[in-house]
């Protein structure tokens, strides 16, 4: 299993070297923390930054190697009059609205919830990655889908180099949406 993180190491390395290269877009990774009561005084729902990720499918990886599965999204947004249409409507605004006090521009990407994913005895056991045992020895697959079945696995190294290549040469047009 070494072997197979020592491989998924240089691949990220070397992910991290185009993706800056490239000045390839980055999102921002946060911690959420729910409204609360500290002292009996009510704390609103805020996030906290933890730094830039590159979004790479179902991974998000930041510039000093840490690799995450990638968890909830969301974007900032100005407080409008609520519509209490259904109870998630309500918590998608909370976070859109949370993300908006907590400095986030309207296009700007937050991702919280995200797992991190080490690589040491619990690799491969966490997230979307998945240590396969061959012939030339164990190989780090990742899942694209979630589903971690034997159609879903890709190489790690194969599926870093092209979500890379994504993120560091967008076809035209791409990410440009309409707000």
């Amino acid at each position: 299993m070494m072997d197979a993180a020592a491989l998924a190491r240089a691949a990220i390395v070397a992910a991290i070297t185009e993706l800056s290269s490239f000045a390839a877009q980055t999102e921002t990774l946060a911690e959420y923390r729910p409204a609360h009561r500290t002292l009996l005084i009510p704390r609103r729902a805020r996030f906290v930054t933890r730094g830039p990720v590159w979004r790479l499918g179902v991974l998000l990886l930041a510039a000093d190697g840490a690799l995450f599965a990638t968890g909830s999204v969301t974007r900032a947004r100005d407080p409008k009059h609520p519509n209490y249409t259904s109870v998630s409507g309500e918590e998608r605004r909370e976070l859109r609205e949370a993300a908006s006090r907590a400095g986030f521009g309207m296009r700007d990407t937050v991702n919280f919830d995200a797992k991190p994913l080490p690589f040491d005895e619990t690799l491969g056991t966490v997230g979307p990655l998945l240590v396969r045992s061959g012939d030339h020895g164990d190989e780090l697959t990742v899942s694209w889908n979630g589903s971690r079945t034997a159609d879903s696995l890709r190489p790690f190294a194969g599926y870093l180099r092209e979500r890379v290549e994504l993120a560091a040469r967008p076809p035209d047009g791409a990410g440009e949406t309409a707000r």
